[in-house]
């Protein structure tokens, strides 16, 4: 799957010439920070909306390569570069989405799906202030997916996901 950017800007209506100014020279010359690999696109959508003298947008520009996300935080621990948990979580939000599909169609995901979702759960439960509280059963229902999966078993993988589907429920209904 190809990588991409996703920009949200709110801009005043008489401001919009302008972020396409700057948008348009991103495409020619590269862009950096929220235009990061804008030039590279192999597909791209915008979509825009007026509200009360706002213009909403919505670009999403997918490309070839792997992209650095443009907004990452610095970790105080660990002395490496996080997400942010927002789009952390919008990245969990689809590979979990092909993981639950393909079980329940009694298909085996990907190993790359599993790995990356596996990979982002860790990262997730290092966020404090997001359900900390359910951090250890979510945590627990992971390892127990990642037993199933190199079991190979489909029915042992199903079980475990629904598992997965119960944590996440019981945490965002708190907490989304």
């Amino acid at each position: 799957m190809s990588s991409g950017t996703k920009i949200f800007r709110q801009v005043n209506q008489k401001d919009l010439p302008a972020f396409f100014r700057e948008l348009a020279d991103a495409l020619e010359n590269g862009g950096a920070g929220e235009f990061a690999c804008v030039d590279d696109f192999k597909k791209f959508k915008i979509k825009g909306r007026a509200d009360f003298g706002q213009v909403i947008l919505k670009m999403k520009f997918q490309s070839e390569q792997e992209c650095a996300a443009p907004f990452e935080v610095e970790c105080g621990t660990c002395g490496e570069t996080k997400p942010e948990y927002k789009d952390l979580k919008k990245r969990m939000k689809s590979s979990f989405r092909m993981l639950v599909k393909m079980i329940h169609d009694g298909e085996e995901p990907p190993r790359e799906a599993v790995e990356s979702f596996l990979e982002d759960s860790v990262l997730m439960v290092s966020y404090p202030g997001y359900g900390d509280e359910y951090y250890d059963m979510y945590t627990e229902a992971c390892t127990a997916f990642k037993d199933a999966y190199e079991s190979g078993d489909i029915s042992r993988m199903h079980t475990a996901i629904d598992a997965l589907v119960h944590e996440k429920g019981r945490c965002h209904a708190k907490y989304a």
